[in-house]
C-alpha cells in the first residue's frame, strides 16, 4: 500500500513536469524583439504597418504555443523577428529622411537670412550711393552758379 502511494506521487510528479511547457527560443526571441521595437517612438510614428504586421505573426506564433504545436511556432516566430525588425530598419530610415529635411529647411533658411542680410546691405550702399550723388550735383550746381555769377 505504502509502495503504490509512493509509486502515485512519482507518476504525479513526472506528469506534472510534463506538462510544464519548454520555452521556445523563437518565440521567445520573437517576443522580445517586436517588445523592443513596440518601445521605438519612430517605428510607432513611421512603421506602424510593419510593426502591426509583426505583431500578428507574433499572435499566430503565441496561438501555436498555446496548442503546443512546436512546428507550427518557428516560421511566424521568425516572420515576426523579421517584421519587427524592417520596421526598426523603415523607422530609422524615415526618421533619417526627416532629419535630412527639416536640415535642408534650417539651410533655406539660413539662406534666405543671409541673402536678405545681403539685400538690405546693397539697399543701404545704394542710399548711401545716392545721398552722396545728390550732395555732388548740389556742389557742382553750387560751382556752375558761383561761375555764372
Amino acid at each position: 500500500m505504502k509502495m503504490q502511494i509512493v509509486a502515485m506521487m512519482v507518476a504525479a510528479t513526472v506528469a506534472g513536469c510534463a506538462s510544464t511547457a519548454v520555452p521556445n527560443a523563437a518565440l521567445e526571441n520573437a517576443r522580445s524583439v517586436v517588445q523592443s521595437t513596440e518601445s521605438d517612438p519612430n517605428v510607432v510614428r513611421y512603421a506602424p504597418l510593419e510593426l502591426q504586421a509583426a505583431r500578428d505573426e507574433l499572435a499566430v506564433a503565441d496561438a501555436a504555443a498555446l496548442h503546443r504545436d512546436d512546428a507550427a511556432i518557428a516560421q511566424p516566430a521568425y516572420l515576426a523577428t523579421q517584421s519587427a525588425r524592417l520596421a526598426q530598419l523603415r523607422a530609422a530610415s524615415k526618421a533619417d529622411d526627416a532629419r535630412v529635411a527639416a536640415g535642408q529647411k534650417e539651410r533655406e533658411q539660413i539662406q534666405l537670412a543671409a541673402r536678405a542680410r545681403d539685400v538690405d546691405a546693397a539697399t543701404a550702399q545704394s542710399q548711401e550711393a545716392a545721398a552722396k550723388a545728390a550732395a555732388l550735383q548740389a556742389e557742382l550746381d553750387a560751382l556752375k552758379q558761383k561761375r555764372s555769377q
